[in-house]
């Protein structure tokens, strides 16, 4: 029998068991260097294989990560679930919120906090699945710069606070392989509810809508095209705004250097082999982020280009090793998996 999802036949058919890890070193410009151990553990499911992955690292700069991830595809393909279990000790950089800030102005601050995202969906139709998600993170920051806009009080979030929401997800894949597709489509949109009914803190609602394209051409090169709208109202902590920057969302600009409200984005990307089980990649994009539907956008461009090496051949695992350049600023990035 073909699986009703695009050239997913390989992924029914194996029906082995596999776990890869491997020693973890990366860089990022948030980050800087960090070590660790991560590794993936692979298994039947329909129409892709299910994956529960791990990364636990230390970074240079006293950063402290463990993330679980995970995609369970039942075996008769009618159920879907993913997400990812976290707990996080981590520096990050605060931007502001908007535009009108100078670009030189930096906070830093630390957070401590556990992470839940749960997804479960159940088939709809050919390619399509409905259902719904939990989203928690209980926000604890431990420091903050004395005299910085944090420290005022006045930035929603700012003290910290239970993140905790729920809301329906519709999901349409057709993605030949989910570590490295070569073709297909994924489109995922949600709605998220955040009030004292879902246990929260805060009282928001979040609408996103993400679609990612991938197309084979010239025998072996890959172009993806990745469009994602997110947008807010209500009372939005600052952690939990959409924003610009980090290894996926627009390479070149430090992780959260544009956040609001709102964000549009588009980026692309060509995939391409080398040599043995080395690749490259040429990418580019833009984004804004604004804080009413009436404001006037400001893009924000990046371009770049990267090696990958398949360190599993079996699965197309790659690590990823790029460098991005944004508007007055740039960054390196080697990290395992696709940015999109």
């Amino acid at each position: 029998m073909k699986s009703t999802f695009l050239s997913a036949q390989e992924s029914v058919q194996d029906s082995s068991v596999r776990f890869f890890g491997v020693p973890l070193i990366f860089y990022t410009p948030d980050t800087y260097w960090g070590a660790g151990a991560a590794g993936i553990l692979t298994y039947p499911g329909r129409p892709l294989r299910s994956s529960v992955s791990f990364s636990l690292a230390y970074t240079q700069r006293k950063q402290f990560l463990l993330w679980l991830p995970y995609q369970w595809y039942s075996p008769k393909g009618q159920w879907r679930a993913y997400g990812e279990l976290g707990w996080y000790r981590y520096l990050y950089q605060y931007f502001g919120i908007g535009n009108r800030y100078a670009d030189d102005f930096k906070e830093v601050y630390t957070a401590i906090y556990p992470r839940v995202r749960v997804t479960g969906l159940h088939k709809l139709g050919r390619r399509q699945l409905g259902g719904i998600r939990y989203s928690m993170d209980a926000y604890r920051i431990a420091e903050k710069q004395l005299g910085g806009e944090l420290s005022s009080g006045n930035i929603p979030g700012s003290s910290g606070g239970f993140s905790s929401g729920v809301g329906p997800v519709w999901l349409l894949d057709s993605r030949d392989n989910q570590f490295f597709p070569r073709r297909g489509l994924f489109l995922e949109s949600f709605i998220q509810f955040e009030n004292k009914l879902t246990g929260s803190d805060f009282k928001y609602t979040r609408f996103s809508l993400e679609v990612t394209f991938y197309k084979q051409f010239l025998k072996n090169k890959i172009l993806v095209l990745n469009a994602l709208s997110a947008f807010s109202s209500g009372e939005t902590p600052f952690f939990q705004m959409p924003q610009i920057g980090g290894t996926r969302r627009l390479r070149g600009y430090p992780d959260g250097k544009f956040r609001d409200k709102h964000l549009l984005l588009v980026q692309a990307e060509c995939r391409f082999p080398l040599i043995w089980r080395f690749k490259g990649a040429l990418f580019g994009g833009a984004g804004s982020v604004f804080g009413t539907p009436g404001e006037s956008l400001r893009w924000r461009p990046n371009w770049g280009g990267g090696l990958r090496f398949e360190f599993d051949r079996r699965q197309n695992i790659h690590l990823r090793a790029d460098y991005g350049f944004g508007e007055g600023s740039s960054g390196f990035y080697l990290t395992v998996g696709e940015a999109f």
